[in-house]
């Protein structure tokens, strides 16, 4: 086994569900995922719902052993909460993850990292500014974290691969599941590029509507701040920065080059309340010269 938590982090999610805050409760009660396992396998189920306590009967280890032999036969890494290879940021957030599985090198996190989001239907205007900053911002080391979604996000990694920046994608999916249609080229050429792709869900999973909030608390909490490019006032990407501002990270906005314009202004908010205004690659990296550059 590659980490003695794992199968038991993974045993529990499976039983409580992914993203389920209830986890990490548990662990500090008991003392450690295997702890836990070992109570409630041994009958203390007074900590579970009729639901999960009806898993038991099938959500056993050695699910959990054919899954992790599953990963390694097919390149997937696992790291789960408090492993080494565990990011640092993301460990602080309120519900960690507790397994992530991955393909690539999560190494890249260590260095400053920043999450670029917006629309999943950015005007041309934004397109050209994205890609612009994009570039300049990676230009001086720091890798760029989106949600391999449409519009926005697909131009950060696009725009990454292209100029050889290192970037990780936090998928909505499981690893191996094919979202965005027909993305895995894009996601082979990030892991290439010294980057990778994430996700919380098992690796065959398929997105589902429920599971992109919970999501975004990743993509807010793998960084140091979160650059917002376009946003509606119901958008998702808007769920993404308000994780951040909980957080106490940085916010980052393209101010609205159209304030009468509905698919610009949900980032007004941000920016009435402190966000920093970005137009060019220099306003973010001014706030982290001489800490992490």
């Amino acid at each position: 086994m590659k980490e003695p938590m794992d199968r038991y982090y993974i045993w529990l999610t499976r039983v409580l569900g992914t993203a389920n805050p209830k986890i990490h409760k548990l662990t500090e009660k008991y003392g450690s995922a295997k702890q836990t396992y070992e109570a409630i396998t041994d009958g203390d189920i007074s900590c579970l719902t009729e639901e999960e306590t009806e898993k038991l009967d099938y959500e056993t280890i050695d699910r959990v052993d054919r899954l992790i032999d599953y990963c390694r036969k097919h390149g997937i890494g696992i790291c789960s909460f408090g492993s080494k290879e565990y990011p640092k940021l993301l460990a602080e957030i309120y519900d960690p993850p507790s397994v992530i599985y991955y393909r690539g090198d999560l190494s890249c996190l260590e260095d400053l990292s920043l999450t670029f989001i917006g629309s999943r239907e950015p005007t041309p205007y934004i397109l050209k500014l994205c890609s612009r900053i994009t570039a300049d911002a990676g230009k001086v080391g720091i890798t760029l974290v989106s949600g391999m979604a449409r519009g926005v996000d697909q131009c950060v990694h696009s725009t990454c691969v292209e100029k050889g920046i290192r970037t990780v994608g936090v998928l909505g999916c499981g690893v191996d599941y094919d979202y965005p249609y027909k993305s895995r080229i894009l996601r082979e050429k990030i892991v290439l590029g010294g980057g990778a792709y994430i996700s919380e869900l098992l690796p065959n999973d398929a997105p589902t509507k429920e599971y992109f909030n919970p999501r975004n608390r990743i993509l807010a909490g793998l960084t140091r701040g979160t650059v917002i490019f376009q946003a509606a006032i119901n958008s998702g990407t808007l769920i993404t920065g308000s994780y951040a501002v909980d957080e106490n990270r940085d916010v980052f906005c393209v101010p609205p080059p159209d304030v009468f314009n509905p698919a610009y202004e949900g980032v007004i908010g941000f920016l009435e309340d402190g966000a920093i205004p970005v137009f060019n690659h220099l306003d973010i990296i001014k706030e982290y010269v001489g800490l992490y550059l």
